[in-house]
């Protein structure tokens, strides 16, 4: 593989090794740095370019289609689907994909992919053997058929480094061209459509209260959750600077999530659009505000914070930040031990969603609600085509546990 030394300035020389001569004497030229990416504040523009042009010296050498003194080395030095993969992670994966996205689609390249294609030529895989392979995908630890989700992933998986290859003229034609993209048949969609997505009105009523059975920081995140409708992540990286108890609100700016090693790490929120102030029940900042001062007590306590400067209001212990599937667990053995409906977590914002919409709200409230980007998603939260302001949560004041019945 090629690499490159630094002259001086913006020129860099590109070296490697030439496979048509038995001592592999090494092959090199000198490139030039554009302006705009030397300048650039961001070093990984600056290695991707880089990574770029090596990439492109070292299939002109090991290719044979480097000319020294007039002659023409011809070699059919080619790539394997191996070789081609960590090419794909720096230059486009690192700076377009985020950490999580990464690290699963590594696991799927690692576990499915590699050990499928892993030493053919890359260009010399074709659409037949996808197609073929793919249709024969079975859950890796019982044989049973595999999901049209699970089939998705490894599907843009496959997508992604063929369409990069094609791009950067390592392959002269993409074997993804007629791979038709997975899709439920119609036995599945009948069993997701059987699937509940969100809870009711009357349900949420009996879920508020079930949650007192649950330590008071998970009773307080998976309130939080329901009512303001927060993805995962998000309300795990919320601190307490990040509430306005005047207005009764809650800020989100960052998220909870996993880096391209799986380790947990703050990052910034999904889009644009997912940062901004979100309204909340009076009664449940109430709550917030009482749990303050047991927070802060319990970290006058603590002989080891560990924390530092961050103030997750839901935390692991010692001020950690909790591993995002951590909540997932816990609201999976609490449904189950409590006898409730399954949801998944992430239906519980469309259960916020749903608890909007039964109040009257329309969709451009609920889209800003959600903080969505596009309308079309809140549509597929609430199954309907219909800025916020208190009126649109009011209603949840009359949903204190405490004003319902007598709770724990």
């Amino acid at each position: 593989m090629a690499w490159s030394e630094h002259l001086g300035g913006h020129k860099y020389k590109l070296v490697e090794r030439d496979p048509a001569k038995a001592s592999r004497p090494k092959r090199s030229m000198v490139v030039e740095m554009p302006y705009e990416i030397a300048n650039a504040k961001s070093e990984k523009k600056k290695e991707s370019w880089l990574a770029v042009q090596e990439d492109k010296w070292s299939q002109l050498v090991t290719s044979g289609k480097y000319e020294d003194k007039g002659k023409n080395r011809s070699r059919a030095k080619k790539k394997t689907f191996a070789e081609f993969v960590p090419t794909w992670r720096k230059v486009y994966a690192s700076e377009n994909l985020s950490g999580g996205t990464i690290f699963f689609t590594e696991s799927i390249v690692n576990n499915r992919i590699l050990p499928e294609f892993g030493d053919y030529w890359i260009d010399e895989i074709t659409t037949l053997q996808l197609v073929e392979w793919f249709s024969d995908l079975r859950n890796l630890k019982n044989g049973s058929p595999l999901a049209t989700n699970s089939k998705l992933n490894i599907y843009k998986a496959l997508k992604s480094i063929f369409d990069r290859a094609y791009d950067w003229g390592v392959i002269k034609k993409n074997p993804m061209t007629g791979f038709e993209r997975p899709s439920a048949n119609k036995k599945e969609k009948k069993r997701l459509k059987d699937v509940k997505q969100n809870y009711l009105k009357t349900e949420v009523a009996e879920l508020l209260l079930a949650l007192y059975n649950l330590p008071t920081r998970w009773r307080l995140y998976f309130t939080g959750v329901i009512l303001g409708g927060y993805r995962r992540g998000e309300y795990l990286a919320v601190e307490w600077s990040d509430l306005d108890f005047e207005n009764s609100r809650i800020y989100i700016s960052k998220q909870i999530t996993i880096d391209e090693n799986g380790q947990k790490i703050e990052s910034e929120v999904k889009t644009v659009e997912s940062e901004d102030w979100v309204p909340m029940p009076k009664w449940y900042m109430d709550e917030l505000k009482h749990f303050e001062r047991q927070w802060k007590k319990e970290k006058l306590q603590c002989r080891k914070w560990l924390g530092e400067d961050k103030q997750y209001i839901f935390h692991g212990g010692k001020g950690v930040m909790y591993f995002p599937s951590t909540a997932t667990n816990t609201w999976a053995k609490f449904l189950k031990k409590y006898k409730f409906p399954h949801v998944k977590l992430h239906g519980l914002r469309h259960t916020a969603a749903t608890l909007l919409r039964e109040h009257g709200a329309d969709q451009r409230s609920i889209q800003k609600f959600l903080r969505h980007s596009k309308l079309e998603t809140t549509n597929r939260y609430t199954h309907e085509v219909v800025s916020v302001d208190r009126t649109l949560i009011n209603h949840l004041e009359g949903m204190n546990p405490k004003v319902r019945t007598i709770a724990p």
